[in-house]
């Protein structure tokens, strides 16, 4: 045991040792998730306004006063779009789509000719574009009326043609917690481990391969299981320190919400971090692990660099599944690790409760993948003396 935790603080001492790259995983750690959630509350928010501003740019609206006196009746105010609304709204500079109205427009109604409003917008202008669907509403609307109001001149009911009413009624539990954006946070998270360890994993045997400080290392009396634990549990404590500096940012990010709907979403408690803490904490240990012994297998810091990075990719594309497939979630999953933390925490998002045998399955496999990797560690040590 003594040598074991000879080793650790050794391994420890050496990743304080480079601070720059201690301090860039620190503080993205700490910065990542408020930062995430000021950007997705202020997208929010900007969509938002665009709902709730009661104002229409338009061209030519005096040929259509009928389409007028609708806009006017819903609380909406009608303004004149400049002359050069294509190269403002090019610019960025209109934050709304343009109404075009079509020459005779109240002539060729009356005649019960058929007639075409356009919606002018740049598709590169994001604000403009959040506009389009309040406006296509509003424009439903006014087409709704007016069917219905050329119906009743002929003596037909417009009922009729709404025999059918459809309504909606939600079953989810009343203290079910609705996920849209911050169903990313868990790869966020994920993430946040895999780049965390990867560093202090490279460093501490591609990166000593490289130096020639391991062999050194391997004539002291000790084991090949005592190194694999001794550098495992060093890099394992390094994405722990992330996993909490990280899940504890969620406290002064709900802060930085400004949007209400996503405050409200967004309710983030104790017992939340608790349970993300225990479901990231395992797999924290597991990627580490693997992280070690994939990085054993190179030589060189560039050539163990490129191989974590890979493997970083495929993590990173494991909890897409979810984005493609989010009907209910085969059972399966819970056997997969990545896969299986990020179910629980869109539960814990949810306010869901998390099963004890979901728990247990994820915890079993982690452990599974470190027994293994520290095996494998054990052995690949004394073979890197021997080359």
């Amino acid at each position: 045991m003594r040598e074991i935790l000879a080793i650790y603080f050794k391994e420890i001492s050496d990743a304080m040792r480079d601070r720059r790259t201690l301090m860039m995983v620190l503080a993205s750690s700490l910065l990542l998730v408020p930062l995430l959630l000021f950007v997705f509350s202020t997208v929010m928010s900007q969509v938002e306004s665009q709902a709730v501003d009661r104002s229409v740019l338009a061209v030519n609206m005096k040929d259509a006063p009928s389409l007028e006196n609708y806009i006017l009746r819903q609380g909406y105010q009608i303004k004149q779009a400049p002359a050069d609304y294509e190269e403002k709204s090019r610019n960025k500079e209109l934050t709304k789509p343009v109404l075009i109205v079509a020459d005779n427009f109240e002539e060729n109604l009356a005649q019960l000719k058929k007639v075409e409003l356009e919606i002018a917008y740049d598709t590169s202008n994001r604000q403009a574009e959040m506009g389009l669907r309040p406006l296509r509403t509003l424009l439903n609307g006014y087409v709704q009326e007016r069917s219905g109001l050329a119906l009743m001149m002929r003596g037909v009911s417009a009922e009729v043609l709404q025999a059918v009413e459809v309504k909606e009624r939600h079953i989810s539990r009343p203290d079910e917690r609705r996920v849209t954006i911050t169903g990313m946070l868990p790869m966020v998270l994920i993430m946040a481990i895999v780049m965390g360890g990867m560093f202090a994993a490279i460093d501490s045997t591609a990166g000593e391969r490289e130096r020639g400080s391991l062999e050194p290392l391997m004539m002291n009396p000790v084991s090949g299981l005592q190194l694999a634990i001794g550098k495992t549990a060093a890099v394992a404590s390094v994405s722990v320190l992330i996993v909490i500096l990280t899940v504890s940012s969620f406290f002064p990010a709900q802060s930085l919400i400004a949007n209400e709907a996503l405050r409200a979403e967004f309710q983030f408690a104790w017992k939340d971090a608790l349970a993300f803490l225990v479901v990231l904490i395992p797999l924290a240990a597991a990627l580490s692990a693997l992280q070690v012994a994939l990085s054993l297998t190179c030589k060189t810091f560039k050539e163990a660099n490129v191989r974590n990075q890979l493997l970083s990719l495929v993590v990173s594309f494991m909890p897409m599944f979810f984005l493609l497939n989010p009907g209910k979630e085969p059972a399966w999953l819970g056997w997969v690790p990545i896969m299986a933390q990020t179910q629980m925490m869109n539960q814990v998002l949810k306010g869901e409760l998390v099963s004890l045998n979901a728990i247990a399955i994820a915890l079993s496999v982690c452990c599974v993948i470190v027994a293994v990797s520290l095996l494998f560690v054990s052995r690949k040590m004394r073979e890197v003396v021997m080359e």
